[in-house]
């Protein structure tokens, strides 16, 4: 029995013309493809974009899931990439908070010193993912505050359970900033993390 992941990108954002995460998850596509015809590859592979928007991301990304659930297909876990800056970092936990002045989601909206889980006192929200097989990334406290943020606090929370599926965020450097981490080195990391599992 195949275990199932879904890999997740987002929309280009900013008026920019692509977001990174997708380059990334159509490298990962390849690789997923070639290995594929390996009997070894126990994995089967969704793949999704998510608007980069701060009241749809969480609920679009659920509905890809009951989507799959509805054709009998049980998620292991969920990786979604998200386009940073230079950095090629794994993310371990979420900040209950979206702050980023002046810079809008694609509907316009700006969030400023707004709690995700108003009645929750914790600052921060741990992700439930299995780090050490992809250990090889570099891993980071902090995805900022914006759209990815917010997803990986929507998500941590909702998958806390140990009966939960994985869920874990990668952002991956903004096209042409990341030095050697390229859309193809990116993508190559995250699938042999996926052989390890």
């Amino acid at each position: 029995m195949k275990r199932a992941w879904l890999i997740t990108a987002f929309e280009p954002f900013a008026g920019r013309p692509e977001n990174n995460s997708q380059l990334v998850l159509k490298e990962i596509q390849k690789l997923v493809e070639i290995n594929e015809k390996n009997p070894e590859w126990s994995f089967t592979i969704q793949y999704g974009v998510l608007p980069t928007e701060y009241d749809r991301c969480f609920t679009v990304l659920l509905a890809e899931v009951e989507a799959l659930r509805k054709k009998n297909i049980k998620i292991e876990g969920i990786l979604s990439l998200g386009e940073g800056a230079e950095d090629f970092k794994l993310e371990t936990q979420a900040n209950n908070m979206d702050d980023v002045p002046n810079f809008p989601d694609n509907k316009g909206v700006v969030r400023v010193e707004e709690k995700i889980f108003p009645k929750l006192k914790d600052e921060t929200i741990p992700l439930r993912f299995p780090f050490e097989a992809f250990g090889r990334i570099r891993t980071s406290k902090s995805p900022g505050f914006y759209v990815c943020n917010h997803l990986c606090a929507r998500m941590g929370k909702e998958y806390a359970s140990l009966d939960s599926p994985y869920f874990g965020f990668i952002h991956v450097p903004r096209t042409g900033q990341g030095g050697i981490f390229t859309a193809e080195i990116c993508a190559n990391m995250i699938v042999n993390g996926f052989k390890k599992l």
